[in-house]
């Protein structure tokens, strides 16, 4: 069963899909953290409007239109503290491509590759030239090679046992 704070938190997590993302939101909350309660009342996005730029402030406001987010300042700043770590613990998901993604593919990788986990997961995509047709994914020190290059070894080395054992 979610907690309120987990369906908060999910709706910033869903907003990223790589650690580009990540960082940026979590420097993000940090610059808001810091700088908080200069002089400033009222609910996150209304004392984060001065520090921040982007798409943070209408998911803070959802987020305490909902009442996910309590009123005081030592709450809010616990949310804040628990929202970037619950950020920083998100499953990371190496993956290694040829080409340079357009940022709709990277969506609906990580969407898809979320589906199949069951779980949010993040991207760290790595371009790697060499890499012929496919992915490379690497998680928890697992590799799978899901290449072009990697089938084509396999066919080749098949062929050739085959061939010296007939």
């Amino acid at each position: 069963m979610k907690t309120s704070s987990d369906v908060a938190f999910s709706a910033f997590a869903n907003t990223i899909y790589d650690t580009v993302g990540l960082n940026r939101l979590i420097d993000n909350i940090t610059l808001i953290e810091r700088s908080l309660f200069k002089n400033k009342t009222g609910p996150i996005s209304q004392k984060a409007r001065d520090f921040t730029t982007g798409n943070i402030i209408p998911i803070f406001e959802e987020v305490e239109k909902a009442g996910l987010v309590a009123g005081t300042d030592e709450k809010q700043l616990q949310f804040l503290k628990d929202l970037a770590s619950y950020l920083q613990n998100l499953p990371v998901i190496k993956v290694t491509i040829a080409f340079d993604p357009t940022q709709s593919l990277v969506v609906r990788l990580s969407n898809q590759i979320s589906a199949i986990v069951g779980s949010k997961i993040i991207l760290d995509l790595t371009i790697d030239e060499s890499v012929i047709g496919g992915a490379i994914f690497e998680y928890k020190g697992r590799r799978s090679l899901q290449t072009l290059q990697d089938k084509l070894e396999g066919e080749i080395k098949t062929l050739i046992n085959s061939t010296f054992s007939t």
